[in-house]
């Protein structure tokens, strides 16, 4: 049986993702994190980029999540890092609610094959 690992994929049902929290999914090998805030759902990759540490569980404020290891801020629209504008972005996705369902549209792994 195969999975999928790209393009749209339900994660998760509104329902799942409190307002304000986040939500960590395992698809394939890579970890995605689904936030809720004001309402509307953001997808990232759940992974800090200074030293690995998940985001999910990290604090929501002001459009921004904090990493608990160190303290980098991510927004949650672009990946980009607000404390820190120089640090890498973290990869985020495109989100889409159907009803109570939540997708994220995810790309597909490189897997350096040629």
């Amino acid at each position: 049986m195969s999975v999928q690992t790209s393009g749209m994929i339900r994660l998760a049902s509104i329902d799942d993702i409190p307002e304000g929290q986040g939500r960590e999914f395992r698809v394939g090998d890579r970890f995605v994190a689904i936030f809720r805030h004001q309402g509307q759902f953001y997808a990232m990759e759940d992974v800090c980029p200074h030293a690995g540490a998940p985001l999910n569980n990290g604090p929501i404020y002001s459009g921004t999540v904090t990493c608990l290891w160190h303290g980098w801020r991510f927004n949650l629209h672009d990946g980009i890092c607000a404390n820190l504008p120089k640090a890498p972005a973290v990869p985020t996705y495109p989100v889409t609610v159907r009803g109570y369902d939540v997708y994220v549209t995810l790309p597909a792994k490189d897997t350096g094959e040629k």
